[in-house]
C-alpha cells in the first residue's frame, strides 16, 4: 500500500473591526502575497480564506478608508479579530486648529478640511506645496525665484496664516511664505480652516489658516530615507540632457522611556534646465533641519523643537540676446526655537504655555556684469512670543482662551533709523456649546493691540446635523492683517526695472468681515459632497499707487469685495478605485466694481487613483485647470494696474504618478508633472514638463 503525504494548507477565519468603535468593516480586501489569493469581507466584516500547499501565510488587510494591516501566520486559526485604523475620509478625526481644542470633524462649526495620513502617504508629495496642489480653493504656482506661492478661496497668501504644530512660520519675504520650505517628513495631517480666523489667531488669518501637524513620536525607533531625482524638459532628448535636480529627506526617531527624540533633514538642489530659463536663479540650494525632544508624565507634557532653514540662490539677469546685465545672489536663514509645556490639572482643566523665538535673515546682493557691487540689501526679522492658553470643560460647554505677547524687531539698511520694533498683545476668549447631538455653537472674540493700533475680532459659528448624513454650517467673523514689514517700513529700489518703492508708516490694518455658509453630505465611508458659499468685505485694503512717475508707495482703499463658491467631492468607488473633485469660483472687486488684480475666476482640480488587488501598486492621475481670464499688469511708471493685451486661455495641467510598494519598508515612485508642457512666461505657470523618480525607505523596530 502506498501512502502519500497530506499536502499542507492553512485555513483562516475571522472578523475585521474598526479599531476606534469596534464596528465591523465590510469590503475589506484580504490578500495573501505568496499565493496571490484574496477574499473580501462580508457585510458583518467576516472573512474565510483557505491557502493550499502553504505552510505560512502573509496576509494584507486593505480598505480605501483604513490604514493597511499586515499579519503573518504559520498555522490555521479561527475566531481571529483584526482591528484596522480609520483614515481616508476621517469621519471621526479630531481637529484642533479651527477652535484651538479637540473637536470631531463632523461636528466642528467652522468649515474645515483635513488631509489625513493615508492621503499624504499615497500622494507621493515631497513638499507641502505638492500636497496642497489638488485641494479645493487652493491654487499653487511657482514664482520667478522658483518658490511656491498660493491662493485660497480667492485670497492671496498674504491673507492665509501658515502654522506648523500651531506655531506661525516666521520669515515671510514680501509677506508670503514659500511652501517649498516645508517638507512632508513625519507629517501626520494638514488642517485647512476656511474663512476668517483672526478671532483666535490674530493677524494674517483673514482668509483662513493652514496648520501643518507632524506625527507624535512613536514608541519604537525608526529611520526613514527618501530620495527624488527630477529633470525639466519638453522632449525626451531635452529631459535626458537636463541636469538632475535632487531632493533628499531623512528622519530618525529614538524613543527613550518618557523621553523621545527625533531629527529630520530635507535637502533640495536645483540647476537651471531646459524649462527653467526664465527663472532668475541658475542654482537653488535649500536645506531644512528639524529637531524635537519631548517628555511626558501623567499630568505634564514638555516639548522642545528647533527648526533651521537655509536657502542660497545664484543667477544672472540677461537680455534676450544673452548679454548679462547683473548677477544676483540671495542667502536666506531662518531659525525657530519653541518650548511648549502642557499641565493637565484635572480631567476637565488644562493650562498650556509656549515660548517661541524666531530669527529670519535675508541677504540679497546684485552686482554689475563686470563684478563691481551695485547694491546689497540685508534685512532681519526677530520675534519673541509668549503664549498662555487654558481649556476648561463643564457639562455641554467648553471654555478656552489665552494671552499672547510678541515683540517683533526689524533691521534693514532700507529702514529709517535702521531698526524698528513693535509690541503686540493679543487676548482671546471662546465658548463652544454642544446644545444637542444635532447643534453646536462656537462664539468668541479677540482683542489685539498692534503698536498704537487696536483691533477687535469677533466670531460666531453654528453647525446643525439633521441626520447622520447631512451637516449644515454657518459662520461669521472678522479678520485683520497688520501692514507688513515691507509695506510700512522699507524704502527700496528695483534696480532691474528702474523704479523706487517707499514704505508708508501710516498704513492702517486691513479689516475683513466674512460670512460662510456650507452644506456637507457623507454616505458611510465612501462618498462625501460639500459646498461652501463665502463672502468677504474688506476695509482699508492695502494697494500700490504712484506718488510720481517711478516712485511708488502703498495706500489704504476704502472697500473691496471677495465672493465665491467651492465644491468638493470624495468618492471611494471601490476598494481599489478612489476619486476626488474640487471646483472653485471667485469674484473679487474693488469699491469701483473693478476686478482685483491677479484674480482667476474659475479653477478646478481632480484626482483619480487605482490600486489593484494586492494594494502594492497605485496609479494616480491629477488634473489642475483654470478658466479663461483677463490678467492685469502693473505699470511701475504710472503705478496703475492695467488690463493686459494678452488673454490667458483656459487650460488643464495633467500630472501622473505610479507608486510601487516593494515591501512594507521600501517603495518606489515614478511621476511626471505638467505632461502637456503648458507654460506662460508672463503669467505662469512658469515651469513645464517635469519627470521624476523617488525611492523611499522606512525601517521600524
Amino acid at each position: 500500500m502506498i501512502f502519500s503525504a497530506a499536502k499542507p494548507e492553512i485555513r483562516l477565519k475571522g472578523t475585521v473591526l474598526n479599531q476606534k468603535n469596534g464596528a465591523p468593516i465590510p469590503l475589506v480586501n484580504v490578500y495573501d502575497s505568496d499565493s496571490e489569493t484574496g477574499e473580501i469581507t462580508d457585510g458583518e466584516g467576516r472573512f474565510s480564506i483557505v491557502l493550499k500547499d502553504q505552510e505560512t501565510a502573509s496576509l494584507t488587510f486593505s480598505h480605501i478608508a483604513f490604514n493597511n494591516y499586515y499579519q503573518n501566520f504559520d498555522s490555521s486559526h479561527s475566531g481571529l479579530t483584526i482591528k484596522m485604523k480609520e483614515t481616508l475620509i476621517q469621519l471621526d478625526d479630531i481637529v484642533i486648529t479651527s477652535t484651538r481644542n479637540g473637536y470631531l470633524l463632523r461636528d466642528v462649526p467652522i468649515a474645515t478640511e483635513v488631509i489625513g495620513k493615508k492621503e499624504i502617504d499615497e500622494s507621493g508629495a515631497i513638499t507641502i506645496s505638492e500636497l496642497l496642489q489638488q485641494r479645493a480653493g487652493v491654487s499653487n504656482s511657482t514664482n520667478v525665484d522658483g518658490g511656491a506661492i498660493f491662493n485660497m478661496l480667492g485670497l492671496d497668501s498674504r491673507y492665509i496664516l501658515i502654522l506648523k504644530n500651531g506655531q506661525p512660520i516666521t520669515g515671510q519675504f514680501n509677506n508670503r511664505v514659500d511652501l517649498n520650505h516645508i517638507s512632508t517628513n513625519r507629517l501626520k495631517k494638514i488642517e485647512i480652516i476656511k474663512g476668517p480666523g483672526s478671532a483666535i489667531y490674530g493677524s494674517d488669518a483673514m482668509g483662513g489658516v493652514i496648520n501643518i501637524i507632524t506625527e507624535e513620536i512613536k514608541s519604537s525607533p525608526s529611520i526613514r530615507l527618501n530620495y527624488r531625482a527630477s529633470s525639466f524638459g519638453a522632449t525626451p532628448s531635452q529631459i535626458s540632457n537636463d541636469p538632475v535636480n535632487s531632493i533628499i529627506k531623512s528622519s530618525i526617531i529614538l524613543p527613550m522611556s518618557n523621553f523621545n527624540f527625533s531629527t529630520d533633514i530635507t535637502y533640495q538642489h536645483f540647476l537651471k534646465g531646459q524649462q527653467f530659463e526664465y527663472i532668475s536663479a541658475d542654482q537653488i540650494d535649500k536645506i531644512n533641519f528639524n529637531n524635537e525632544i519631548s517628555w511626558s508624565s501623567k499630568f505634564h507634557a514638555l516639548n522642545i523643537s528647533h527648526q533651521k532653514y537655509n536657502q542660497i540662490d545664484e543667477g544672472d539677469t540677461k537680455l534676450s540676446n544673452g548679454v548679462v546685465l547683473y548677477t544676483n545672489k540671495t542667502n536666506i536663514n531662518r531659525n525657530q526655537l519653541t518650548l511648549n509645556h502642557k499641565w493637565n490639572l484635572k480631567d476637565n482643566l488644562s493650562v498650556e504655555q509656549t515660548i517661541h523665538n524666531a530669527n529670519y535673515n535675508r541677504k540679497y546682493k546684485v552686482s554689475n556684469s563686470d563684478g563691481s557691487l551695485s547694491t546689497e540689501d540685508i534685512t532681519e526679522e526677530k520675534d519673541s512670543e509668549y503664549e498662555l492658553l487654558f481649556n476648561y470643560s463643564f457639562s455641554n460647554y467648553l471654555f478656552n482662551g489665552g494671552i499672547e505677547f510678541s515683540n517683533p524687531e526689524y533691521k534693514s539698511d532700507r529702514i529709517k533709523g535702521g531698526v524698528q520694533q513693535k509690541n503686540i498683545l493679543g487676548v482671546f476668549n471662546q465658548v463652544a456649546w454642544n446644545i444637542s447631538n444635532q447643534i453646536n455653537i462656537v462664539s468668541g472674540f479677540r482683542f489685539d493691540a498692534y503698536g498704537d493700533t487696536t483691533v477687535i475680532s469677533p466670531r460666531l459659528a453654528l453647525s446643525f446635523k439633521n441626520n447622520d448624513r447631512w451637516t449644515y454650517r454657518l459662520a461669521y467673523g472678522h479678520g485683520f492683517r497688520a501692514p507688513s514689514f515691507m509695506e510700512s517700513l522699507i524704502d527700496w529700489q528695483h534696480l532691474q526695472f528702474g523704479y523706487t518703492v517707499k514704505g508708508n508708516p501710516n498704513l492702517k490694518p486691513e479689516i475683513s468681515r466674512g460670512l460662510t455658509l456650507g452644506a456637507e453630505y457623507r454616505n458611510q465611508n465612501n462618498f462625501q459632497l460639500s459646498a461652501l458659499l463665502y463672502t468677504n468685505t474688506f476695509s482699508n485694503l492695502i494697494k500700490d499707487y504712484a506718488i510720481e512717475p517711478g516712485l511708488l508707495s502703498y495706500q489704504n482703499i476704502e472697500k473691496a469685495y471677495f465672493t465665491g463658491i467651492e465644491i468638493i467631492t470624495k468618492w471611494a468607488i471601490s476598494n481599489q478605485l478612489a476619486s476626488s473633485f474640487t471646483l472653485n469660483y471667485v469674484n473679487n472687486e474693488d469699491e469701483n466694481n473693478k476686478q482685483i488684480p491677479n484674480t482667476i475666476p474659475l479653477s478646478l482640480g481632480s484626482r483619480l487613483s487605482y490600486s489593484p488587488g494586492n494594494q502594492k501598486l497605485l496609479f494616480a492621475l491629477n488634473i489642475k485647470g483654470t478658466g479663461e481670464y483677463d490678467p492685469q499688469e502693473f505699470n511701475p511708471t504710472s503705478g496703475e494696474y492695467q488690463a493686459s493685451e494678452q488673454t490667458v486661455n483656459s487650460y488643464l495641467i495633467f500630472d501622473t504618478q505610479v507608486i510601487y510598494k516593494l515591501s512594507p519598508e521600501y517603495q518606489i515612485i515614478f511621476g511626471s508633472k505638467n505632461i502637456g508642457n503648458h507654460t506662460n512666461q508672463a503669467f505662469g505657470p512658469y515651469i513645464g514638463r517635469t519627470v521624476y523618480v523617488e525611492i523611499n525607505t522606512n525601517y521600524e523596530r
